[in-house]
């Protein structure tokens, strides 16, 4: 058995290390493992917890999508049966957001304490170490340092014999190369030769000493054996709970992000097919046709005699149209002054018209100016136009105006000032 260094003295052992288990402090990287375990668990509850905050991320965006959406679909130009399909779409994602939600629940409730509760029962800090690596350590070193005094011994008589063995075949090519010279003198062979005999016998001694320890060594290799496989075991048993462990807590992490399974989401997604199938192409259009096109009834105007008994408003109250102006300003007839505008807010789709946000807000009319009000918005918001102001949940907005009968209102954030909807804020007290 080979060893990468056998320096060191019968009572010092630590400083001999290799890969193989059974030489000196090759147990280490087994006792390593115990930190090792401690440290995964960490990773484990990091790697969980990481999740738990991607699911609420994702329930909280599509919270936020569902109500933007359902409002454009309510207060937009759509109509008929593609509307309640749109406001399905919403409830689906709303509906999703909860179930996605109640899984970080459960990771963090569930899964996350469990490993906390787990690790503190596995592993217990003495100073800086673990207990159980603590005990790991003295175990092995326990079980191993009889034989590791052994190997050392065997080690320094074999050191000693090869060294000598190596004097001995260097005496012996010198004193071959002496009896080759005819200028050697026969008293310095002597000298050589006995200073190899001394050799020799010191080599034999060496050797014999060398083969004793290493019998010694060997007949204590199976006590050795039995005594460090009894370390490992347990060792390997404080593992097997681990990896135990961290299989039923996958294993559980795994079924509570399984959704597919969730009869909820099987429900809304019947839903929103339910609503597709129940869309009319040709009923909408019949409806819009009677309702705003060319299935309107028309009272078509007709001859109607004079009758001088009518009574008629005055001449000078007729009003009519510039035709140049181009901003539908009514004009009296006897009058120069331009009438009051007709006010924009009696449009139903005020801020959806052919340009702006989704539908187009150039439509839009603020409400009279209030005393100021602050509110507190309630989920984020990322505004579609320029002149719309952008917040995440809990932001404090100062509101300029009442929310008009289109649901928007005005205020300022930041120094900014624009328009938000109002179901996204609540008033704050």
């Amino acid at each position: 058995m080979a060893s990468r260094s056998a320096a060191g003295s019968e009572e010092d052992v630590g400083e001999l290390f290799s890969d193989c288990f059974w030489e000196i402090k090759g147990f280490k990287q087994v006792v390593q493992r115990i930190d090792d375990g401690a440290r995964l668990t960490d990773g484990l509850m990091q790697c969980i917890g990481e999740r738990a905050e991607l699911e609420m991320k994702y329930a909280k965006g599509l919270k936020t999508w569902a109500k933007k959406w359902e409002d454009v679909s309510i207060k937009g130009p759509e109509y008929g049966s593609m509307v309640h399909t749109m406001k399905s779409l919403s409830r689906e994602a709303e509906e999703t957001a909860d179930i996605h939600y109640e899984v970080r629940q459960k990771i963090v409730g569930s899964v996350i304490e469990s490993v906390k509760h787990w690790k503190n029962g596995q592993y217990q800090k003495t100073f800086v170490k673990w207990r159980q690596t603590v005990a790991a350590n003295e175990g092995f070193e326990k079980a191993q340092r009889p034989w590791a005094k052994r190997y050392i011994k065997v080690d320094k008589t074999k050191k000693a014999y090869h060294n000598a063995a190596r004097q001995r075949e260097q005496l012996k090519r010198q004193l071959e190369l002496y009896e080759q010279d005819p200028m050697t003198t026969s008293d310095s062979v002597k000298k050589l030769k006995d200073k190899l005999n001394k050799s020799i016998s010191e080599a034999d001694k060496g050797k014999e000493k060398y083969q004793d320890r290493l019998n010694d060594l060997n007949m204590s290799n199976q006590q050795y054996i039995n005594e460090m496989s009894v370390e490992f075991e347990k060792c390997q048993a404080l593992e097997k709970e681990r990896i135990t462990f961290f299989k039923k807590t996958l294993e559980d992490y795994a079924r509570y992000l399984d959704v597919s399974k969730n009869s909820s989401l099987a429900n809304s997604f019947a839903n929103v097919t339910q609503a597709l199938d129940e869309v009319s192409v040709e009923e909408d259009l019949k409806k819009y046709a009677d309702s705003k096109g060319t299935g309107m009834g028309m009272n078509w105007p007709k001859f109607v005699e004079f009758d001088e008994t009518e009574s008629y408003p005055p001449i000078g109250n007729l009003q009519f149209k510039d035709p140049e102006s181009g901003d539908g300003n009514h004009y009296s007839v006897y009058d120069d002054k331009k009438s009051e505008p007709e006010s924009k807010a009696s449009n139903p789709f005020n801020g959806f018209d052919d340009e702006g946000s989704e539908w187009g807000d150039t439509g839009y009319t603020a409400a009279a100016p209030t005393n100021e009000v602050k509110v507190m918005a309630m989920f984020d918001y990322i505004g579609a136009e320029a002149d719309e102001l952008s917040f995440k949940e809990g932001e404090v907005i100062i509101q300029l105006d009442e929310e008009d009968e289109n649901g928007w209102c005005r205020g300022i954030l930041s120094g900014v000032e624009g328009l938000y909807p109002g179901s996204y804020v609540q008033r704050i007290k």
